[in-house]
């Protein structure tokens, strides 16, 4: 403030208006926006307008390659999606496979034993036909002894009747 009252007194005018100050000023001033604008302004326009296009291109070079990641990503999603499926199927034949390899293994025992029963009741049934068979050979083989024995020797009819129940004794017992 001291130094205001001393230039309204004759001292530092800086705020006085000097009317060929005012127009040197302005002249130089316009000289140099001339010269700015020929020399520095084109270099500082296109320097920024270099820029911008970087950012500008830099920015859809980014958005393609976050376009090209999200659709490799949804690819890899929908292969493992794929895989999981093709897994899940496999799993499922495999199952399909061993319970039919069950079945199938029930089923040629179940048929085993039926064969192995079979084949035991045929031995049986021929077992009882050759004791039979044995029983009915015996029992003609005794007859024919017992035959021999009555043309053999004369027989009185008590001794034919007691060799006649011996006889039937033992077809019985047999």
């Amino acid at each position: 403030m001291i130094e205001f009252l001393a230039a309204s007194e004759g001292g530092i005018a800086l705020l006085d208006v000097n009317p060929g100050l005012v127009v040197w000023t302005t002249v130089t001033f316009l000289l140099v926006l001339l010269l700015l604008n020929k020399f520095a302004w084109k270099p500082i326009i296109k320097a920024l307008d270099d820029r911008a296009d970087r950012i500008h291109n830099d920015i859809e070079r980014a958005n393609q390659l976050r376009n090209e990641a999200d659709t490799l990503f949804q690819q890899y999603q929908n292969k493992l999606n794929d895989l999981k499926g093709e897994a899940q199927e496999i799993i499922n034949e495999a199952r399909k496979d061993a319970e039919g390899l069950k079945n199938d293994i029930l089923e040629k025992a179940r048929k085993e034993a039926e064969e192995i029963r079979a084949r035991s009741r045929k031995e049986i049934q021929l077992a009882m036909d050759s004791a039979l068979e044995e029983i009915h050979r015996q029992a003609v083989d005794l007859s024919v002894e017992i035959t021999k024995r009555v043309i053999t020797r004369n027989l009185t009819p008590e001794d034919h009747k007691k060799q006649l129940q011996e006889a039937l004794e033992s077809i019985s017992r047999n």
